[in-house]
């Protein structure tokens, strides 16, 4: 014996109510990811753009932290901020954005969790100062040294009055050298300086002061997020 149809209707509504609100949430739902998958996508090429127009500006010859192309200046590397990050790179204003060397912070503008990173292979320069004091009338430097300071401090009759580098007069006083004095290296060549002294050469009296530089390779990594 089949219901009457006014029975049939009764049990039917709740079932299309409840099929409604289904279709109403799964589209929502629905909405709700294409609208985060349409942001994501918009989000992603602007974060590689900034993220790559700032790697390229900071490893130009001319860019901030720069020697010349694809090599940084250490001592710049050190002084380099989140301020000078955006005053070098504008466009990383409205983001967060974080430069890293190797696995060393550099910069970091706001706290960029995720986002897009952009990786460029440097080289960074350094120079050290070493520093001898010649207990003989000869002393070697090293190649690759591009600079010396040179300090003489004559006492008990032990005045220096002529400095040779390579074999040529560098500095000469028929009195004696007292002071100090900047001399310019050829870094390509090994250095060997001779002290010409009446006497004999005392311990302290003269000390020089040379400048090697050093490059280690690394990787910069320039990560911005939306």
């Amino acid at each position: 014996m089949r219901p009457p149809t006014s029975v049939r209707a009764q049990t039917t509504l709740p079932a299309v109510a409840v099929a409604l609100v289904l279709l109403t949430l799964v589209t929502a739902l629905g909405l709700g990811l294409a609208d985060s998958a349409i942001a994501g996508a918009e989000r992603t090429p602007n974060e590689r753009r900034v993220a790559t127009a700032t790697a390229d500006r900071l490893v130009a010859a001319d860019g901030p932290v720069a020697q010349r192309a694809n090599v940084l200046n250490g001592s710049r590397v050190d002084a380099f901020d989140g301020a000078a990050l955006h005053e070098a790179a504008p466009a990383t204003e409205s983001y967060a954005v974080a430069v890293r060397l190797g696995g060393d912070s550099v910069a970091t503008t706001g706290e960029a969790a995720g986002g897009t990173t952009i990786h460029r292979l440097v080289l960074v320069a350094r120079t050290e100062t070493r520093t001898v004091e010649p207990e003989s009338r000869r002393v070697t430097l090293p190649r690759r040294a591009t600079g010396a300071t040179v300090t003489f401090s004559p006492g008990n009759g032990t005045a220096v009055r002529t400095m040779r580098v390579n074999g040529q007069v560098r500095l000469h006083n028929d009195s004696g050298l007292r002071g100090t004095f900047e001399i310019g290296l050829t870094p390509y060549r090994t250095t060997r300086i001779a002290l010409q002294t009446p006497g004999r050469l005392r311990s302290g009296a003269v000390e020089i002061a040379y400048e090697t530089p050093r490059t280690t390779k690394t990787t910069l990594s320039v990560t911005v997020d939306a």
